[in-house]
C-alpha cells in the first residue's frame, strides 16, 4: 500500500478540521478566520485528486464560477481606480469570496456525519460567544449594549445567532432524536432568541423576523400537503407582520406623544429656592416626557461636580455632551433637573452618565423597546436640529443620500474598487452634509455599496450571484440554504455585510458550504 493510499482515509478528517476551525472562528476570532483559510488552502493542495483535476472540476462548475466572479468584479474595478492602497486592502478582506467557492466546489462533498458535526461545532462556538457576551452584560462593564459582543461587531454576531437558530430548528424538526435531545434544542433556541433580544440590533431583529417567515413558507410549500394545515400556516404568516405592527404601535404611541403642559401649574422654584426653566421647544422628549421641564442648570452643575470627576460642562467618556446626557438620564428616571434630582442618582447611575448612557431604561431594560426609544430620539434630533451625528438611523439617512448622489454621478460602472473612501468624502463635502468627520462612513447598505463601487451594471451582476445559485437547482432549495440566503439578503439592507472580515467570511463560508458540501 502506497503512502498516498494510507493517508487518503484521513483526508476527509483533515478537511473537516480546517472547516471546523473556520466555523468556530466566525464568532470567536477574526485572526483565526484568516489562519483557517490558509490552512484550508494548504490542505486542499494535498487531499483528494490532483490539483489539475480539482481545477478542472471547479472550471466546469458554472455556479462556482459565478460565485468567484464576484471577486473578479473587484479585480476589474482596479482598471479605473486611483487609490490602489485601499483597493488591495479591500481585495485582501474579500479573499473568502474566491477561496471558499474554489475549494469547496472542487473537492469531494462532506460525508453527512462530518457535515452534522460541523454544524454542531458552529452552534457550540456561537453558544460560547453568547455566554461571554452575557457575562459582560451581567457585569455592566460597558457603556453601550453593543459592546458586550467581545470578538466581532454586534451586528455580525447577531447574524450568526439568527443563523444558529435556523440550524437548530432544522435538526429539531427533521431528525428523529430522543426527547431530551429535543428539549436541549428547544432550550438553546430560547437562549439564542433571548440573546438576540438584549443586543438591540435592528438588523438582528429583521433577520430573525425573516427567518420565521421563510421557515413558515418553506414548511407550507415543501412539507405540508393537507389544504387545511396550509391555510392555518398561511394565516400565521399573515398574522406575524400584523402582530409586529401592533407591537410597534403599542410601543411607539407613548414614545411619540407630546403631552400637553399647563405651565401655570408647574412649580416655579426648586427646593433650594432657585428658578426653574421650563422649555418644550429647544429640548425634545425622552420616553414621552419633556426633557426641558424642571431645569435648573446651576444646581445641576454644582451637584454633579460634587459627585463626579468629569466636568459638567465637558464631555462623557464616549465624547457626548455631558449636560445633555445627564438631562436625558434624569428625565428617563422621572427626576427633576436640579440638585435634588442629581442627588437621587445612585453611584451606578453616575457611572452610567459618565460612560454616555443617556437613558436609564435602555440600560436597565435593554431590548426592542429600548432600541426603538433610542432611535426615535436620534431621529428627532436630526429632524429638529439637522444633527445626524451619533445617531444610527440619522447617520444612515446621510449615508444613503451620499450613496445615491454618487450613483447618479457614476451610474454605469461606479467609482472603482479603491476609490470608495475618497468618493464618499467628496460627496459629503459637495452635499454640505452636517455629519462630522468621524461619522462620515460608507453606505451601510451592501446593495448601495456595490452600486457605488461598480455602478448599476455591477449591482445587477451582484444580484445574479446571490439569486441564480438558489433558483438554478432544486437541490439548492433546501431549508438551510433558504434561511441562510434570506438572512443575508435582509442583512444587506441595513449593513454593508461584505465590507468587513467577519461579514464576508460568514457569507462566503456558508454560501459555498451549503451549495457544494451537502
Amino acid at each position: 500500500m502506497t503512502w498516498r493510499e494510507q493517508t487518503r482515509k484521513y483526508e476527509q478528517a483533515a478537511y473537516f478540521v480546517c472547516l471546523a476551525i473556520m466555523a468556530a472562528s466566525l464568532t470567536l476570532s477574526t485572526f483565526m478566520m484568516s489562519i483557517s483559510q490558509f490552512l484550508l488552502l494548504f490542505t486542499w493542495l494535498f487531499i483528494g485528486d490532483s490539483i489539475k483535476v480539482k481545477l478542472q472540476r471547479f472550471i466546469h462548475n458554472k455556479i462556482a464560477i459565478l460565485l468567484v466572479s464576484l471577486y473578479l468584479l473587484h479585480l476589474i474595478g482596479l482598471a479605473y481606480t486611483s487609490d490602489f492602497h485601499y483597493a488591495f486592502k479591500d481585495l485582501r478582506i474579500k479573499l473568502p469570496l474566491l477561496v471558499f467557492p474554489l475549494i469547496l466546489s472542487s473537492v469531494k462533498a462532506l460525508e453527512k456525519r462530518y457535515f452534522d458535526l460541523l454544524m454542531l461545532v458552529y452552534v457550540i462556538a456561537v453558544f460560547i460567544g453568547t455566554c461571554i457576551s452575557f457575562g459582560t452584560y451581567l457585569s455592566h462593564s460597558y457603556g453601550d449594549i453593543r459592546e458586550i459582543s467581545r470578538f466581532i461587531s454586534h451586528i455580525r454576531f447577531c447574524l450568526n445567532i439568527v443563523l444558529v437558530i435556523g440550524i437548530i430548528a432544522y435538526y429539531l424538526f427533521t431528525r428523529q432524536t430522543r426527547w431530551w435531545e429535543k428539549a436541549i434544542q428547544l432550550m438553546l433556541i430560547c437562549w439564542f432568541v433571548f440573546q438576540l433580544y438584549i443586543f438591540e440590533s435592528i438588523s438582528g431583529y429583521l433577520a430573525f423576523f425573516g427567518l420565521m417567515i421563510a421557515s413558515l413558507l418553506f414548511v407550507i410549500f415543501k412539507k405540508i400537503q393537507r389544504r387545511g394545515w396550509r391555510i392555518v400556516c398561511l394565516a400565521i404568516v399573515i398574522a406575524l407582520p400584523l402582530a409586529v405592527g401592533f407591537y410597534l404601535y403599542w410601543t411607539l404611541s407613548p414614545l411619540l406623544g407630546r403631552p400637553s403642559i399647563d405651565f401655570k401649574a408647574l412649580d416655579k422654584t426648586t427646593a433650594m429656592g432657585n428658578d426653574y426653566w421650563h422649555d418644550t421647544v429647544c429640548f425634545p422628549t425622552e420616553d414621552g416626557k419633556y426633557i426641558g421641564l424642571y431645569f435648573c442648570r446651576p444646581e445641576m452643575r454644582d451637584a454633579w461636580n460634587q459627585r463626579s470627576q468629569l466636568d459638567y460642562d465637558g464631555l462623557t467618556q464616549n465624547g457626548e455632551n455631558l449636560e445633555a446626557t445627564l438631562a436625558r438620564y434624569l428625565t428617563s428616571k422621572d427626576l427633576r433637573k436640579d440638585a435634588s434630582g442629581v442627588s437621587s442618582l445612585t453611584d451606578e447611575d453616575i457611572r452610567n452618565v459618565e460612560n454616555g448612557v443617556a437613558n436609564y431604561n435602555n440600560f436597565a431594560h435593554p431590548g426592542i423597546k429600548a432600541r426603538i426609544s433610542e432611535t426615535l430620539f436620534e431621529y428627532n434630533q436630526y429632524r429638529l436640529h439637522n444633527n445626524p451625528n451619533g445617531g444610527s438611523l440619522s447617520q444612515r439617512i446621510e449615508y444613503t443620500r451620499a450613496s445615491l448622489y454618487l450613483i447618479k454621478k457614476h451610474p454605469l460602472f461606479g467609482v472603482g474598487t479603491g476609490d470608495i473612501p475618497t468618493a464618499f468624502q467628496q460627496a459629503y463635502d459637495e452635499l454640505d452634509s452636517p455629519l462630522e468627520q468621524q461619522y462620515r462612513h460608507r453606505a451601510h447598505n451592501q446593495y448601495l455599496a456595490i452600486a457605488v463601487t461598480f455602478g448599476l451594471v455591477g449591482l445587477l451582476w451582484f444580484l445574479l450571484t446571490l439569486l441564480v445559485p438558489y433558483c438554478s437547482s432544486k437541490r439548492h432549495r433546501n431549508y438551510l440554504y433558504t434561511v441562510f440566503l434570506v438572512i443575508m439578503l435582509i442583512s444587506m439592507l441595513a449593513e454593508d455585510t461584505l465590507e468587513t472580515q467577519a461579514g464576508v467570511s460568514l457569507f462566503a463560508f456558508f454560501n459555498s458550504l451549503l451549495i457544494f458540501a451537502l
